[in-house]
């Protein structure tokens, strides 16, 4: 058979036959599976769970986070800007962001430089009504 494989036959596991040759059960436990031939490291399974593109950018991409929060906002609900951003997890440098032209049609600007978001439908209704800027 082999060594190793000898070693578990004579002590009956493979615990008993790794402290009878006074060495670790996991480098045991290796070798023994060597010298069968099987790999000795494991490999992710072909179905298991991992991310997708979209959850690293939501995960990882300022811009994607907004964009993608932005895409959520309700008609008829305008929500102020610091709270709009609390909600998307961003924790810095989104102002650059939030400022592009892109985002113009689901932001306004109230007086008091008061900045809201909420769906591009309703932010033009504010916009003709002289609201927001």
């Amino acid at each position: 058979m082999g060594e190793y494989a000898d070693a578990v036959a004579e002590h009956g596991s493979m615990a008993a036959a790794a402290r009878a040759k006074g060495i670790p059960k996991t480098t045991f436990h290796k070798r023994f599976h060597r010298e069968q031939g099987a790999p000795t490291t494991q490999r992710k399974k072909a179905g298991s769970p991992g991310l997708t593109a979209e959850q690293v950018l939501l995960r990882h991409s300022t811009e994607h986070q907004i964009r993608h929060a932005a895409a959520q906002l309700v008609e008829g609900t305008f929500i102020p800007e610091a709270e709009f951003i609390r909600e998307t997890g961003v924790s810095g440098g989104y102002k650059h962001i939030v400022e592009r032209d892109e985002f113009a049609p689901f932001r306004g600007v109230a007086s008091g430089q008061v900045v809201y978001w909420s769906h591009p439908t309703s932010i033009a209704e504010m916009r003709k009504q002289h609201v927001l800027r």
